[in-house]
Parts: structure tokens; C-alpha cells; sequence
């Protein structure tokens, strides 16, 4: 009995769909069934894909199956609707190794009211992780100076706030080669007055840097106990393998197609 509710409700949807589409209204909502589209590298999946005739958008998740840096730049995303083919625009999307990232890629109409449509990927990018670190001074506080070089990057300390148990930073680095700078602001670690190395509390996921770019980011000391007091004695951020620099190479997409999901479409135009 379920499961013949269950067809009875997508023939029933499917046909009302049919007959909106003789005159659809230009707000009327089209929702596309979830998919995904899987290499070696890296699995993708759409979801949240809708339209009106205006336009069409979709969430892209990334899963990076590997060791490296993958990036998605949503111009290299082709929408293929009704025989126009639509470039997506926005920032690029960069997903850590083993992690997963995602965004919403839209693009302008009208005529993005159809049944079935597809996406190409033209490619992603891969950089590698692997690279050495650079090496760079340690920061000494109570801070001497604000400004330090760590090979192709140059950082400077934007403002800082130093308590017995909890110290901030915040840093601006930016990368002046000729690769990509790998930034990962995760390595910091901290020596505390007693010798004690305590890690940066900010899981910063880190970014990669196009020449001439920058980023920001937050260093987060917390307290160890019986270390020492921050606020009153000097100690140092050491920065371990948080610059690297690294070289980005072309790795193949793919075309996923997008399929009307008709129940879903008529619930959400009730």
C-alpha cells in the first residue's frame, strides 16, 4: 500500500508539473534530484539545485580524497541550459587535504525553467602539500617588531592583545611569488616562559595564495597552567611548517547532468 501511495504521489506530481509547464510562471520553482560525479582525487555533489526563469543555482561539496590542496573555480563551471551555455562567476572554492568545502554557484537567465540540464567542470587544480617549509624566525614578544619576511611571504602583526590566560594575534601575510604560498596557520605553536610548547587554540583550515594576494589570520594562545605568565614574561610564536610554498597543476573535471525531481518541485510550489 506504501509503496503504491508512494507512485501514485509522483505520477501525480509529475502531471501537475506537466500542466504548470504549458504556461509557467516565471517564480514557478523547479528542484532537481541530488547527484554526484566521483575520480580519484575528489568526489562532488550537487544539492539544493533549483531555478526560476531568471536563474539556476546549486550547492557544489567537494570531498578531497587526497593528501594535496584541490581549488574549484566556479569559472570553469559550465552551465548547459536549453542549448545556451552559462559560466559560473563568484570566488574559488579551496578544500584541504582530507576535508571536504563547499559553495553556491549561481548563474543568470531567463530560460532556466527546464526539465533537465547539465554542468561541466572543465577542471580542477591539485597543489601539492608535500613541499618544505619555510623556514621563518621566531616572533618574540612582548613584540620587538611588527613586520617579518618567511621566504616569498611578508607578514605583518595588525594587532595583539597579550593576558596571563589567553593571548591574541592577528597576522596579514602576504605571498610575492612566482608558485602558490601555502599558508597554515594551524602549525603555530607558542613557547610558553617555561619552555612548554602550546599550540594554537584557532583551527584556521589555511588558504592558498595566488602572487600579490593576501589573507588574514588569528593566533590563539590559551593558558597552560604553572607555564608561566604571558602577560609578564617573554616567550616566542615558533612557526613551524605554517609557510610553504608549492607549484599548482590541472586535473581532469567532468559533466554531471541535473534531472527534474517533479514531488519535490510540486510540494515546493504549493
Amino acid at each position: 500500500m506504501k509503496k503504491f501511495l508512494s507512485l501514485s504521489l509522483i505520477i501525480c506530481s509529475t502531471l501537475i508539473f506537466a500542466q504548470k509547464k504549458k504556461n509557467v510562471d516565471p517564480g514557478y520553482k523547479y528542484i532537481y534530484k541530488e547527484t554526484s560525479f566521483e575520480t580519484d582525487d575528489y568526489k562532488i555533489y550537487i544539492e539544493d539545485a533549483t531555478a526560476i526563469d531568471a536563474w539556476s543555482k546549486l550547492k557544489v561539496r567537494v570531498f578531497n580524497k587526497t593528501n594535496d590542496y584541490l581549488i574549484l573555480k566556479p569559472t570553469d563551471v559550465t552551465f548547459k541550459i536549453d542549448g545556451k551555455e552559462i559560466q559560473g562567476t563568484d570566488k574559488q572554492l579551496i578544500i584541504v587535504p582530507n576535508d571536504e568545502a563547499s559553495k553556491v554557484i549561481d548563474v543568470k537567465g531567463p530560460g532556466c525553467q527546464v526539465e533537465n540540464y547539465s554542468i561541466t567542470i572543465k577542471t580542477l587544480y591539485k597543489v601539492a602539500a608535500n613541499s618544505p617549509a619555510i623556514k621563518a624566525e621566531d616572533f618574540v614578544l612582548p613584540v620587538a617588531k611588527n613586520d617579518f619576511k618567511a621566504g616569498n611571504f611578508k607578514c605583518t602583526l595588525k594587532k595583539h592583545e597579550l593576558k596571563t590566560d589567553k593571548s591574541l594575534f592577528k597576522f596579514v601575510c602576504q605571498y610575492e611569488g612566482d608558485g602558490i604560498g601555502i599558508l597554515a596557520p594551524t602549525q603555530i605553536s607558542a613557547v610558553t616562559p617555561k619552555g612548554q610548547d602550546n599550540a594554537n587554540f584557532n583551527r584556521n583550515k589555511g588558504t592558498l595564495l595566488e602572487r600579490g594576494k593576501s589573507d588574514d589570520f588569528i593566533v590563539d594562545i590559551r593558558e597552560i597552567p604553572n607555564s608561566g605568565d604571558m602577560q609578564k614574561e617573554p616567550w616566542k610564536l615558533k612557526w613551524n611548517e605554517t609557510f610553504k610554498e608549492s607549484k599548482i597543476e590541472m586535473i581532469a573535471g567532468g559533466t554531471i547532468n541535473l534531472e527534474l525531481d517533479p514531488a519535490k518541485t510540486a510540494e515546493k510550489n504549493k
